[in-house]
């Protein structure tokens, strides 16, 4: 179902061209003169405009032009009782998709509408293809062969065999884990390997967004709605009707955004910020975060009955420590990959190497191993791969050491780079204050001292969110 803008200043015509369009279930907007279609895109975005060419007060090239403006992705017919040519030729260069000259057949229009409403959803498919990459499929490869991670593959492999006529219909998804497991990659393997392969997927960074321009980036905003809103402007939902949404981090989405992203799931309809009308999405939502829900539920930063919306399916991603025997297969994978994108075929992957990365505890995760392999690869002479500095003058820390920072990183998401500048943190199980909450603090007033108490550097080393650092800032005072 589409709404339709029709204009025409002959009402017999208007009324048949409304009673034809909604057989097919469309819903038509009704105006007689070109002021009577300005008040009319005031208050509506069409789907598509059917516009006279002589009208007698303003033009229809004009309501074109304000079309072009403020909807440039709305698709225009010009209609015309004379068959000039010359009408027809300066409504195609201001950017009518076609015309038809009256009388009209009936017949005719709908098969006119049907299609250019079906290429008006292949521009906006073609724009969220633009926005995400399409990647080889190689790309979005599940490497391990762990148990642990074999319950991960099983679960993704009984998600993408749902089938269902419509994305909304398919249920919510929340992918969990640490920083690095690899929770954008499932989200990628989830879309491309199901039914909704050849529709959009569409990546929103909750936590990457300023505050001020989340709401409008995932819902869209009516032109004048806030001081730079010059136009009228899709939201992301709209851009990846048919396909699927992932909200990325989020546990860092504003708190009074999250009911109305709860009303969009429920509903399937979202508001464009400062608009009357609601538009109709239909989209699968996969959501993700490194963060613990169930503690920010409890504080009352994230909603409950958003929470439980969410996680109709829920899939936690275990960290590399937890699977460490798929290192050497992950390690593989990311050096081939490597030694093409540098053409670097002289490269071999040496068992000394596999042995050393073996040896580490990635608090980064698969990030942290893809990262280190590009490095080696990057900066290889003489056709071999060095060892990493962890494997050289830096050893991996002390088993009670690495248990620390491991939990330190479980809960915090550390990605081992304040480790490295800081030669580890030292913890007396003895006598020191060694309990999980004691480390966490012990990590966070080394890593402010390290950053020179840059908040923000330090969130962004720990790899959590500014506002989930600050409450814990404000937690155990430390300044």
């Amino acid at each position: 179902m589409a709404q339709i803008l029709i204009l025409d200043d002959e009402q017999p015509l208007l009324h048949a061209l409304s009673m034809e369009l909604r057989r097919n279930k469309h819903e038509c907007l009704l105006a007689e003169s070109g002021r009577q279609a300005f008040q009319i895109l005031e208050q509506h975005s069409p789907d598509l405009a059917i516009l006279d060419v002589q009208l007698p007060d303003v033009s229809g090239l004009e309501v074109l032009r304000r079309l072009r403006s403020d909807m440039p992705e709305v698709p225009v017919l010009m209609i015309t009782a004379y068959g000039s040519v010359d009408s027809a030729v300066e409504a195609i260069k201001e950017g009518a998709t076609d015309y038809l000259e009256k009388p009209l057949d009936l017949e005719e229009l709908q098969l006119v509408v049907e299609r250019e409403l079906k290429n008006s959803r292949l521009r906006s498919e073609v724009e969220a293809y633009r926005r995400e990459r399409q990647a080889s499929s190689d790309d979005y490869e599940m490497v391990g062969a762990s148990p642990a991670f074999e319950k991960v593959r099983k679960i993704a492999q009984q998600i993408v065999s749902v089938e269902l006529a419509r994305a909304s219909e398919l249920p919510t998804i929340l992918l969990l884990g640490e920083t690095g497991t690899g929770k954008d990659l499932l989200a990628h393997y989830i879309h491309y390997s199901s039914g909704l392969a050849n529709r959009p997927f569409v990546s929103v960074n909750c936590a990457g967004l300023p505050r001020d321009l989340v709401e409008s980036e995932l819902f869209g905003h009516e032109k004048g709605a806030f001081t730079s809103a010059g136009n009228r402007k899709q939201g992301l939902f709209e851009v990846a009707q048919g396909g699927t949404v992932y909200l990325d981090e989020i546990g860092d989405m504003p708190y009074d955004l999250q009911a109305k992203l709860l009303n969009v799931i429920e509903t399937h309809r979202v508001r464009r910020v400062g608009g009357t009308r609601e538009h109709h999405v239909d989209v699968r939502i996969v959501a993700a975060t490194n963060a613990d829900l169930d503690l920010a539920v409890a504080e009352k930063r994230f909603r409950s009955d958003l929470y439980y919306r969410l996680k109709v399916l829920s899939v936690r991603l275990p960290p590399l420590r937890e699977r460490p025997e798929d290192i050497p297969a992950l390690a593989a994978h990311y050096f081939e990959r490597c030694r093409r994108k540098y053409k670097k075929p002289e490269l071999q992957l040496s068992q000394r190497l596999i042995a050393a990365l073996k040896c580490w505890h990635w608090p980064g995760n698969i990030r942290e191993l893809a990262h280190t392999i590009e490095n080696l690869v990057l900066t290889s002479e003489g056709g071999r791969l060095a060892l990493p500095s962890f494997a050289g003058g830096a050893p991996p820390p002390a088993p009670s050491e690495a248990h620390a920072n491991a939990a330190s990183a479980e809960t915090l998401g550390a990605d081992g780079a304040l480790q490295a500048a800081t030669g580890g943190l030292p913890f007396d199980f003895a006598h020191g204050d060694c309990t999980l909450e004691g480390v966490e603090r012990q990590l966070i007033t080394a890593a402010l001292r390290y950053a020179g108490g840059n908040v923000s550097e330090v969130a962004r080393i720990l790899g959590v969110s500014r506002g989930a650092l600050r409450h814990k800032l404000d937690k155990w005072s430390i300044a």
